[in-house]
């Protein structure tokens, strides 16, 4: 009996230690809809990538940010960190407009104009994570705006864009 309960609490050891939190996975709700690995670093430093899709102007964009996290202490859970960061993006969006014209006999004529641009910017990201180790997963909330400047003419600042992030750690 005591070696059956030695090599339990053995095994609880490892289990526990297999928990620590390293590589997560998971998909990001928000204006800026996408799938996202996050992989840490260090103790508090982590890199996070996305793949964005939707946003503003229905395009795809990748995103990469460099993230410190600290624990925030409470009474009532140690798995609460907030996290801020900042990174880039690139990728492309797809702008419609439409086209007010007036023909040879006065009428007025509307044309749908399609465009695609590439696009280039700047990311900051603030936000909330909430670590359950006994699923294992993250549930974090975040603001993430951004800078960006696309078609070679045009630039863009978003300050509201609010996500709902779940992820899987493994």
């Amino acid at each position: 009996m005591k070696y059956i309960l030695t090599i339990f609490i053995i095994l609880m050891g490892y289990m526990l230690y297999a928990q620590e939190y390293k590589n997560s996975a998971g998909f990001r709700l928000g204006k800026t809809d996408g799938v996202t690995y996050k992989r840490f670093m260090n103790n508090n430093g982590a890199v996070e990538l996305m793949l964005g899709f939707g946003g503003y102007d229905k395009g795809m964009q990748a995103y990469a940010n460099y993230q410190w996290h600290y624990q925030i202490p409470t009474q009532f859970t140690e798995s609460l960190y907030l996290y801020y960061g900042v990174g880039g993006h690139a990728g492309y969006i797809k702008s419609y407009s439409n086209r007010n014209y007036y023909t040879n006999d006065s009428t007025i004529m509307t044309e749908d104009q399609k465009q695609t641009y590439y696009a280039i910017g700047v990311d900051g990201i603030i936000g909330l994570e909430y670590r359950i180790f006994t699923i294992p997963m993250t549930v974090s909330m975040e603001l993430k705006p951004y800078f960006e400047y696309y078609g070679l003419r045009y630039t863009q600042f978003r300050f509201w864009d609010f996500g709902f992030t779940v992820k899987y750690i493994f």
